[in-house]
């Protein structure tokens, strides 16, 4: 019987098996995408964690042909998947400066050939124990025509020999690539001739695989050197009827797809795109595979849950995803989760700091501090103003009288008028909609739940807030439900569990800080730029928590910004380059304002803090409010000393100013 947290470790498609049939969810977004009805090449795209591996590895052979599947179709042979994922620091031997540029592009495409020649003779064997649906195919007496046995010095025509054969090239491959001096050159081969020359081959074997073909994904294609990526873009560029190439990579990390000569990749004619974060982000894709993985994680470590529409055997075939994309089903299998992680409203929230009597002192004087910077403490009573029964109406109110636009006498009197027995919400300012309350509860709890950092901030617990920080991570929702779980129930089993499975919302807050913390750390090991990557968040953070801590709460909830559309163009080359940094590795994410006019104007994008980090911060994980910066402040916080970042945050800054612009002047 499995530890329940344990279920949510392991978070890598690299510690998988090659046959990921039973652990892949077709994620909902299959609906809208034909990967691979079209002969194009695709492009794969997505940050760590948001599953690009897993995704390829679902359509290469050790899942296309799982042994838990049955009734595989013979079509299944025009497109057998090799998965390919390069050795960097092998790969990075293979320079000019080593080899010399000619046999240096050689040697990589040599090395990708022997590569995908082990992985198609794997495929084979997968193919081999297969269940297809007419029967086994003639695999075990086929023999490899002369071309191949004399290129590759074969001693039997049989796949057997061609592995074994295989694993001599590429020792002997990697023994000259150490040692070119001391051991001789090999004969080079070239990937984008020998695959389709072996599937040529194979096709002779039986009239069911006429059609057989390969597709290869070269899974972070952006660790590559440029002169190596020339040769994949080449072909990709002239594909083969028998092979096609895919690329997988972080987003924002390639740019430039050159081939060998002038000619580079053009996106729709040469190349489909497909974005993983994005699809994930569309409506509630992510919140439906979240609840999936989350039950069926549960389901794998043998813990009962009452859930009669979820079945595990349906989430891995794309022919189920009408039944999983129905309402009914949604809401049943996303309710069976909430049950488990459960959520409190803002109202329960509100009422949770009413009740809580640090969190109450907190308010009193909170709202203490407005009515004297209102000069009204001798008429009105802080503790009077706390009401039991609309406890979201005191909470705003504190951040209304600390600002110096409202009057006192006039708030107070619509509060008072809020809790008369035949007040109209439609019309009140505080409930109506669009009201103090809409617009500034939020604010104001994170503003409450910040000046007691020690105390769980209940406003990060719940499944839809865990996707609210998460999404498009799987990774970090998975870090997430296994760190409430532990806390929840230490090490227990299953079985050892009484009751109803439950995490209550302070455990569920106190994991989400604690991930948060770990991951925002985590930052210095992203890339050869970590240690300024991890400045720069902490720099962000800081300006976003500074704006938190203003009692007047305004502008409420800024947790992103963008920059000034007309200075762009002079950020210094330093930000320039970590800010595509920070993208590559998700510390920020570049989204379209929904308010904007143009998608490919600067000045309609918003770049926003991973909301990961917003626990770390006891920030908003909302997209609400931003601030616009000038160039010249985006490289104080980007790329200058710390002493100018400290003078610029009291600029941006400055303790409860309620008149603040949304967009700032420049320093310099």
């Amino acid at each position: 019987m499995p530890v329940i947290a344990d279920a949510f470790l392991n978070t890598r498609a690299d510690n998988l098996p090659n046959d990921l049939f039973d652990k892949f969810i077709v994620p909902p977004f299959f609906q809208r995408i034909s990967i691979f009805e079209d002969k194009r090449s695709v492009r794969i795209l997505g940050g760590r964690g948001c599953g690009k591996t897993m995704f390829i590895r679902y359509f290469c052979h050790g899942t296309t042909f799982s042994v838990n599947k049955d009734n595989i179709p013979d079509t299944e042979l025009a497109g057998i998947g090799l998965y390919f994922r390069p050795d960097t620091g092998f790969c990075a031997l293979m320079s000019p400066g080593w080899l010399g540029e000619h046999d240096a592009r050689l040697a990589f495409s040599h090395y990708v050939a022997l590569s995908l020649l082990l992985e198609a003779s794997r495929a084979l064997e997968s193919l081999e124990n297969a269940k297809l649906a007419n029967g086994p195919l003639p695999l075990a007496n086929g023999d490899l025509g002369r071309s191949l046995v004399n290129l590759l010095v074969l001693q039997t025509p049989t796949i057997s020999a061609l592995e074994e054969r295989v694993n001599d090239l590429l020792d002997e491959l990697e023994l000259w690539v150490r040692n070119p001096k001391q051991h001789p050159k090999p004969t080079f081969l070239s990937f984008a001739s020998m695959i389709p020359k072996l599937a040529q081959n194979l096709s002779t074997w039986s009239p069911r695989m006429e059609g057989i073909a390969f597709r290869t994904f070269i899974d972070e294609f952006e660790n590559l050197q440029p002169s190596h990526r020339e040769i994949i873009c080449d072909a990709i560029k002239h594909p083969h009827e028998r092979l096609r190439v895919h690329i997988a990579h972080k987003r924002d990390a390639v740019t430039d797809f050159k081939t060998s000569s002038d000619e580079r990749i053009v996106l729709l004619h040469d190349l489909r795109v497909i974005d993983l974060e994005e699809e994930l982000s569309k409506g509630t894709d992510f919140e439906l595979l979240a609840a999936e993985l989350f039950l069926l994680r549960l389901h794998e470590a043998k813990v009962e849950f009452n859930c009669p529409a979820f079945f595990p055997k349906k989430l891995h075939d794309p022919v189920h995803l009408e039944y999983r994309l129905s309402s009914e089903y949604r809401k049943e299998v996303t309710s069976c989760v909430r049950q488990i992680l459960p959520t409190l409203t803002s109202k329960e929230i509100s009422q949770a700091v009413i009740n809580d009597a640090p969190l109450r002192r907190r308010l009193g004087e909170y709202i203490q501090k407005g009515l004297q910077l209102q000069k009204a403490e001798d008429r009105y009573k802080a503790n009077d103003l706390i009401s039991d029964t609309r406890p979201e109406a005191s909470i705003v109110l504190g951040a209304l009288l600390n600002r110096k636009t409202q009057k006192a006498d006039d708030v107070i009197a619509q509060f008072k008028a809020s809790h008369a027995s035949d007040c109209d919400d439609s019309v009140d300012p505080f409930f109506k909609t669009g009201g103090w309350v809409d617009n500034n509860l939020y604010g104001c709890l994170f503003h409450l739940f910040a000046g007691l950092p020690r105390r769980p901030n209940i406003l990060y617990a719940g499944f839809e807030r865990y996707c609210f920080l998460a999404s498009p991570n799987l990774r970090f929702f998975q870090e997430l439900c296994h760190t409430a779980l532990l806390l929840a129930f230490n090490r227990q089993h299953a079985n050892k569990i009484e009751g109803q499975l439950r995490v209550d919302h302070d455990k569920q807050a106190l994991a989400a800080k604690q991930v948060s913390d770990a991951l925002f750390h985590d930052i210095l090991e992203l890339g050869s730029h970590g240690t300024r990557l991890l400045e720069i968040a902490n720099r962000l953070g800081r300006v976003f928590e500074a704006f938190n801590r203003r009692r007047s709460q305004s502008e409420t909830e800024i947790n992103h910004f963008s920059i000034d559309q007309a200075d762009r163009k002079d950020l210094s080359e330093a930000s320039q380059i970590l800010l595509r940094e920070a993208k590559v590795w998700s510390v920020l994410y570049e989204e379209k304002d929904t308010k904007g006019k143009s998608n490919h104007d600067i000045s309609q994008s918003d770049l926003v803090l991973n909301r990961i980090y917003s626990p770390h911060f006891s920030i908003s994980y909302r997209k609400r409010k931003k601030i616009t910066l000038r160039a010249g402040e985006v490289d104080v916080i980007f790329s200058q000393s710390s002493a100018q970042f400290e003078m610029l945050l009291k600029k941006l800054v400055e303790p409860d100013d309620d008149a603040r612009p949304h967009t700032t002047n420049s320093l310099f």
